[in-house]
């Protein structure tokens, strides 16, 4: 009998990835669906906890854990966040796990672990204490405000005027949300992706950003170019960024500042179509490869 493997994400219907990993997993003979997480429930009884669906026992030999949510509350993250660990110590087989990917949705928590290991990242200030942030984007000069769990550039401001960054913190504070604040790296309006799969660089592309923007996000309008020339020094740092994180695949952002190479993020469940497109390989035929390697173990 084919082994189980279920993708698992936030939204009603699958992405781009997790359709990808659907069609690489069924062409490697596993039988794979996919199923948004606000359908798997926790259950608690006589027997004790286990994840269900419907009252039927939610039990399946892998996961690829695309999402949790991102514009959720507190609440619902508590309870996702239960039914995913619960799921992992069932012996369920999970990509990225649990732990690595909450990790890489908090974006403070990201850049204190790469510096902690030595890797190179932008001055940061993570803070509710607004006159110190505004202190200190005085200091900076020029600012990045980002929110501290997003993706896709959605919401990050570049400031130059330390009295704008004060109107835009206390805007965030008085929505109850914190001062995520980091210091412009001036570099070419473009920066580098990095898949790295298990250890190894999968690929890469440079992501060049519209005339005069300057994010580099696709999803803000920048388009993928293939790597040429690239230094090793940017491999070697996107994978030692994968391994702090404890992810077994993930997307490094590395830009080329005045003082040298700079990591700007880490995604734990990257989008793939400009990589695929730019390379001419899926990330996804990897990943199930690696998730197979996983349950043979």
């Amino acid at each position: 009998m084919p082994n189980s493997v279920v993708i698992i994400g936030d939204s009603p219907i699958p992405d781009r990835p997790s359709r990808d990993l659907i069609i690489y997993a069924r062409d490697s003979g596993l039988n794979a669906m996919y199923v948004p997480i606000s359908r798997i429930s926790v259950k608690v009884d006589k027997d004790g906890p286990l994840t269900v669906i419907r009252d039927r026992p939610f039990k399946v030999d892998g996961v690829f854990l695309r999402s949790l949510g991102v514009l959720i509350d507190v609440e619902t993250f508590f309870r996702r966040t239960i039914t995913m660990r619960l799921i992992e110590e069932s012996g369920t087989v999970v990509i990225n796990p649990l732990d690595g990917l909450l990790r890489t949705r908090n974006k403070l928590e990201t850049t204190v672990i790469l510096k902690s290991k030595g890797l190179p990242v932008p001055d940061t200030i993570g803070t509710e204490d607004i006159l110190y942030a505004y202190e200190m984007a005085k200091s900076m000069k020029d600012v990045v405000i980002k929110p501290l769990q997003g993706s896709r550039g959605y919401g990050a401001v570049k400031v130059s005027d330390a009295d704008i960054a004060f109107q835009i913190m206390r805007t965030l504070l008085t929505f109850k949300k914190p001062i995520y604040l980091q210091k412009y790296i001036e570099k070419p309006n473009r920066d580098i992706r990095v898949m790295v799969i298990d250890g190894e660089v999968f690929g890469c592309m440079i992501r060049v950003a519209p005339l005069g923007q300057w994010k580099t996000n696709v999803a803000q309008g920048a388009v993928g170019k293939p790597c040429t020339n690239i230094d090793k020094t940017v491999m070697e740092l996107a994978v030692k960024s994968v391994e702090a994180l404890d992810l077994i695949y993930g997307g490094v952002d590395i830009g080329e500042g005045k003082d040298g190479y700079v990591i700007f993020e880490v995604n734990g469940s990257p989008d793939w179509a400009e990589l695929t497109a730019v390379t001419g390989r899926n990330p996804a035929k990897a990943l199930v490869l690696s998730m197979m390697r996983r349950l043979k173990a």
